[in-house]
């Protein structure tokens, strides 16, 4: 369904931002609405990483 090279890609970006969004909650202040949207972008993600590895793997299977 997706190039593996492109999934490679997909799947670097969908980590950047994950793991960017993660170290930042280690830092950010509760209860703030920066950290909402941290929470947020983190689990955005995640769902993102998780979406580009399953296309990536229904793509090999064929």
């Amino acid at each position: 369904m997706i190039d593996p090279w492109l999934g490679k890609a997909a799947f670097h970006l969908g980590f950047y931002i994950a793991f960017t969004a993660g170290v930042l909650l280690f830092f950010l202040e509760k209860q703030t609405p920066e950290y909402a949207i941290t929470q947020i972008t983190f689990g955005i993600g995640l769902f993102f990483i998780a979406v580009v590895a399953l296309l990536v793997r229904l793509g090999r299977k064929r």
